[in-house]
């Protein structure tokens, strides 16, 4: 129970402090409105280890009215160093992150982001650089432990991450034919908003190819929030494989066509308590639980839905929530601890509308006999 103490302390901690900040905000706008890249994925592909270090470039375009400038950039990864133009970028002007991958850490895929924080945009901006380092040469079948049929992959599962409401986002992999014929990829059973594409197509004899996952939010069945899963399958040369592939995702709200006054006058989610500790609780209690939130904002706030880390639990009333400016409302929900036991922290995640906040975090804590 210290140690879980401790964590609920500096958990507090840091969202005290996020609050503090929250209750002020800044007039910050969409990164579509302020800075175009030129690419935010590089993929490197294979490469050998004896290469040693491996470089490539980002180039962005200022498509604001105002100078900007990037600020800081923080790698996931201490093998990854970024260099960037640091002086401001007036508009239409360009500039450019250089990146240096030491590849140094052994044989594996990488897949390495760079997080920048750039004056004028709201959110961190990413970017991603990715590929394979080998010690020496392979052959597909030495590279893909998975297969579905005659298909070599080696994820079956993949994320991602958020998509904002009616925009499209996609990510691809690496997938391969291991037969000594030409390999025909159709897909079947695909759910409504994801599209699967393969290139090329065929698959040459013994050759790798690319699988292309698209979510598309406009063309799912109804408007859905938070997390998503979709699936699909293949059929090989004209024969089903019933494997499925599955992409997820969380929806959130699309703050991109907000000016600056929308931004200045949205709504603004503070949590009065952030967290529910429930104490002890024996097994297969359910458990209620409500959190104060008050909105500080100029305009309604709307909570879209409430996702959680751990299962049993289940939202009491309307969807979304609704909070006039100037507010408070009290969110309840019900949590069943039958399939849990010993010291436990929920991390629940609210979907907002708010710019400022899409996602707030909150917790439950206890202790579960």
């Amino acid at each position: 129970m210290k140690k879980l103490l401790i964590i609920i302390s500096l958990i507090l901690s840091q969202f005290c402090v996020y609050q503090m900040v929250a209750q002020e905000p800044q007039v910050m706008l969409d990164e579509s409105k302020v800075i175009s890249f030129d690419k935010k994925i590089h993929d490197f592909g294979e490469v050998m280890i004896s290469d040693g270090p491996v470089k490539c470039t980002f180039t962005f375009t200022n498509i604001s009215d105002s100078p900007i400038v990037v600020h800081n950039i923080i790698s996931s990864c201490g093998c990854t160093t970024p260099q960037w133009t640091r002086s401001p970028v007036k508009p239409g002007g360009k500039g450019k992150v250089d990146v240096v991958f030491n590849n140094d850490q052994g044989p594996f895929p990488f897949d390495k982001t760079l997080t920048l924080y750039v004056s004028g945009v709201g959110r961190p901006v990413v970017l991603r650089i990715r590929g394979i380092a080998y010690e020496k040469s392979k052959n597909v079948d030495e590279l893909f432990t998975g297969r579905i049929g005659q298909m070599g992959i080696n994820k079956s599962a993949v994320s991602l991450r958020n998509i904002e409401q009616g925009v499209l986002k996609q990510d691809e992999i690496d997938i391969a034919n291991l037969s000594s014929s030409p390999l025909k990829v159709e897909t079947r059973e695909v759910s409504r908003g994801l599209l699967l594409t393969v290139y090329p197509n065929p698959i040459p004899p013994k050759s790798m190819a690319k699988l292309t996952y698209t979510v598309d939010p406009t063309l799912m069945p109804k408007r859905s929030w938070g997390k998503q899963t979709f699936t699909g399958r293949f059929v090989l040369n004209g024969k089903k494989q019933p494997e499925e592939f599955t992409v997820s995702a969380v929806i959130v709200d699309n703050f991109r066509d907000m000016n600056a006054k929308q931004i200045k006058n949205a709504p603004l989610p503070i949590v009065e308590k952030p967290y529910y500790s429930f104490g002890t609780a024996v097994k297969g209690t359910v458990l209620d639980i409500s959190y104060k939130i008050k909105n500080k904002g100029k305009s309604e706030l709307l909570i879209h839905t409430v996702e959680s880390e751990k299962s049993g639990l289940s939202q009491i009333g309307p969807t979304p929530l609704r909070i006039k400016a100037g507010e408070s409302a009290t969110l309840k929900l019900k949590f069943d601890t039958r399939e849990h036991s010993g010291e436990m922290i929920n991390i629940l995640t609210l979907i907002t509308n708010s710019p400022s906040d899409p996602m707030v975090n909150i917790f439950i804590t206890g202790t579960v006999k």
